[in-house]
């Protein structure tokens, strides 16, 4: 579900519009707008706090009487519909290798590639810190 809520809009899109299901689905709940409560833990003592709130949309599909599930964070209906349906769809044995093959592993792959992108942005901008220590004194 994780890679399906993350995958890009435009794959998510393009494989709907390719599927030969899509007549059969159902919406069973939503898509709905809500808020997520955020947990953390604190780092040394790993006692939990309330860190905040997020806003999620989720969304329950029901196709041939399988039900696709989906959460995903921010204001999002479509991505959360798709990605139920596809849930669904996966839930079937005769479509899961196939969706695999061309809807996972490439919605993988641009997943790792956006999370590489945003690292290579965020070390372009990384501050360096030396110390500077005086001729003659110890270290």
């Amino acid at each position: 579900m994780g890679v399906l809520a993350r995958a890009p809009i435009d794959l998510l899109r393009s494989a709907f519009d390719g599927s030969r299901q899509r007549h059969a689905a159902r919406r069973f709940v939503g898509p709905e707008v809500g808020l997520l409560q955020l947990c953390a833990k604190a780092p040394v003592t790993g006692t939990p706090f309330h860190l905040g709130e997020a806003t999620m949309t989720r969304c329950i599909v029901e196709i041939d009487g399988r039900r696709g599930y989906a959460v995903v964070l921010g204001r999002d209906p479509e991505r959360a519909e798709l990605a139920a349906f596809f849930d669904a769809l996966l839930q079937d044995p005769q479509s899961h290798a196939l969706l695999a093959l061309e809807l996972l592993q490439p919605a993988e792959d641009a997943i790792m590639a956006r999370r590489c992108r945003k690292a290579e942005e965020a070390q372009k901008t990384a501050a360096h810190f030396f110390t500077a220590t005086r001729q003659g004194s110890a270290p």
